[in-house]
C-alpha cells in the first residue's frame, strides 16, 4: 500500500473497490492496513482508570449492534466455514453482493427461469419430488417448486447460504414445500430417493467423487433423472498462469475432472448416460451478461460499504473463473437416467 496514500482505504468509495477489485488488490486487507495505521498514529497509554470503562462501553456497544443488526444470525455462522486464508468462504457481505450481481436470491448466473426451463424435460409433477445439491440461496429451487408444484428438497454447502435459503423459504411460506439445508458434500448421506437429482457446480468441489456419486445414484428413484452443470478440465490450459491464479482465487479447493472421467463415472454406476455437452459458450455469455447488468445499474443503485465489498469478492472470483473458460477449463451439461 502506497504510505502516503493510505487513508484512501479507510473509507474507500465504489470508484475504489472497483479499482482494487481491477487491480488484483485484496480491498479487505488494504482497509485493515489502513485501520491499522490510523490505530498507531492516535496510540497512547490507556491508564487502568479508563481501561475497565472502555471494555463496558464496548461490549455493551457490540450487543447493541447485534439486537440492531437483522442479519446478526447469518453473521454468527460466517465463521463456521473458512478459505485457505482463514476468511470466510461466504459472508454476509458476499451474499448481498453475489445478489447485486446475478440478483435476487441467487449465487450465479442460473437463475431461475432458466433452470426451469433446464428442468422441465423430466416431467416433473406434484406427484414427483427433486433433490438440489447446490441450492445457494433458494431462488433456482423456489422457482421450480413454483412452476410445477412439484417439492424440491435444497441441500447447500455454505452454512450462511443455507440459513438464509430456508429463512427466505420460510418468509414465502414454502418451508415445506422448499426446505433448505446445509450438508457437507465430502459426506453425503441423503436419506429418501427422489425423481431428479440436479447440481451445478458442484462436483468439481468434492474431492471424493466416487462416494458422492454412489450417494447420488443411492437417492435417485428407478427411471429417475440426475442433472449436473459443472466445471471440467479440458486438455491443456493455454496460459498455466491464469489456471493457477483461477485455483487460488476458488474460496476453497477445486478438484475438476475431465468431461470423458464424468460420463465414464457415471456409467459404471449403471446409470444411462443421455448427454454431456460442452455449453461453454452459454456459460461465459451468462457471466458477461450479468457484469454488464453490473455496470449498468452500479451507478444509481449506489451499494453501501459492504454490498460493495462483498461484491469485489464475488467479482474477483468470477473474473478469475472468465478467463480460464474455454482456456483449458469447461463448462458441461450431463445428463442421465437411472435404469428401471
Amino acid at each position: 500500500m502506497d504510505g502516503g496514500n493510505w487513508e484512501r482505504w479507510l473509507e474507500p468509495d465504489w470508484r475504489d473497490r472497483v479499482f482494487a477489485w481491477w487491480e488484483g488488490y485484496d480491498i479487505q486487507r488494504l482497509t485493515r492496513d489502513a485501520r491499522r495505521r490510523r490505530s498507531a498514529a492516535r496510540a497512547r497509554p490507556i491508564t487502568s482508570d479508563v481501561a475497565e470503562p472502555l471494555g463496558i462501553a464496548r461490549s455493551a456497544g457490540a450487543s447493541l449492534s447485534g439486537m440492531n443488526d437483522p442479519l446478526a444470525h447469518l453473521r454468527a455462522l460466517e465463521t463456521a466455514q473458512l478459505d485457505r486464508c482463514g476468511e470466510p468462504v461466504w459472508s454476509v457481505d458476499r451474499m448481498r453482493g453475489a445478489q447485486a450481481l446475478w440478483g435476487e436470491d441467487l449465487t450465479g448466473p442460473q437463475g431461475g427461469p432458466w433452470m426451469v426451463d433446464a428442468v422441465r424435460p423430466f416431467g416433473l409433477t406434484p406427484a414427483r419430488s427433486v433433490l438440489d445439491l447446490s441450492a445457494g440461496l433458494g431462488g433456482p429451487a423456489r422457482a421450480i417448486a413454483t412452476a410445477f408444484d412439484t417439492w424440491v428438497t435444497g441441500l447447500e454447502p455454505s452454512p450462511v447460504l443455507a440459513r438464509m435459503a430456508m429463512d427466505r423459504s420460510r418468509s414465502l411460506g414454502l418451508s415445506k414445500r422448499v426446505p433448505v439445508a446445509h450438508y457437507d458434500p465430502e459426506h453425503l448421506n441423503q436419506a429418501g430417493s427422489f425423481d431428479l437429482v440436479l447440481g451445478d457446480r458442484i462436483l468439481h468441489r468434492v474431492r471424493d467423487k466416487a462416494w458422492f456419486l454412489d450417494q447420488i445414484q443411492a437417492c435417485t428413484k428407478p427411471q429417475g433423472g440426475i442433472l449436473f452443470y459443472d466445471y471440467v478440465v479440458e486438455g491443456t490450459p493455454r496460459s498455466w498462469e491464469q489456471w493457477n491464479g483461477w485455483r487460488l482465487e476458488e474460496p476453497q479447493e477445486v478438484y475438476p475432472w475431465s468431461a470423458r472421467r464424468v460420463g465414464d463415472e457415471l456409467v459404471q454406476r449403471n446409470l444411462d448416460l443421455r448427454i454431456a455437452e460442452d455449453v461453454t459458450a452459454m456459460h461465459r455469455a451468462q457471466i458477461m451478461d450479468g457484469m454488464r447488468r453490473l455496470a449498468e445499474s452500479i451507478e444509481t443503485a449506489r451499494p453501501d460499504g459492504g454490498v460493495l465489498s462483498g461484491l469485489a469478492r464475488e467479482l474477483a472470483v468470477w473474473w478469475a473463473r472468465l478467463k480460464v473458460l474455454g482456456a483449458g477449463l469447461g463448462f458441461y451439461r450431463f445428463v442421465a437416467y437411472r435404469a428401471a
